[in-house]
């Protein structure tokens, strides 16, 4: 064993490889401490849409698609907060009500809490624009009775329609 030379080993300094770890740690806590700083914006929480989705003014039409078109001239429904096309109306219904369009307007997908008081209103103003002494039987009857007249035109006009198409 006296005649071994290991020597080619590599000696390590341990003070060094601990104070380089010492300072790995800390810049890697600063950089947890900054990311966990910046998700600290405060959001607005959700509301109402005061708008109407438009979900039915492309129903039944055609266009022509070209791959060189913008992203708004694309087939499907354009996002212009998000700068996204969605192919179908479902999918864009989920995607306006959805985090990311969400995040993108500014607002959590957090509610307002209610108060008792705002509840009561709510109930109030519910009862009174339902009023339920307005409905009576006889405007029952003449509804239904208009609605049968309504259906007896619409089949008197598709069997006028069959008999012009046979003739």
């Amino acid at each position: 064993a006296a005649g071994v030379d290991n020597t080619f080993r590599r000696k390590f300094d341990r003070e060094e490889y601990l104070k380089r770890a010492r300072e790995r740690e800390e810049k890697e806590e600063e950089e947890r401490l900054k990311k966990s700083r910046g998700s600290l914006v405060q959001r607005k929480p959700l509301k109402h849409r005061d708008y109407e989705v438009d979900l039915e003014s492309r129903l039944g039409k055609t266009q022509v698609v070209t791959p060189i078109a913008p992203l708004s001239q694309q087939a499907g429904y354009f996002c212009s907060v998000c700068e996204c096309v969605v192919k179908d109306s479902a999918n864009y219904l989920d995607h306006i009500n959805g985090k990311k369009h969400q995040r993108a307007l500014g607002m959590s997908m957090r509610s307002e809490r209610a108060t008792l008081q705002q509840v009561q209103d709510r109930f109030e103003s519910l009862k009174t624009r339902k009023d339920p002494g307005s409905f009576t039987v006889q405007e029952l009857d003449e509804r239904i009775t208009k609605q049968q007249e309504e259906e007896e035109e619409k089949k008197r006009q598709r069997r006028e329609r069959k008999k012009e198409k046979k003739e």
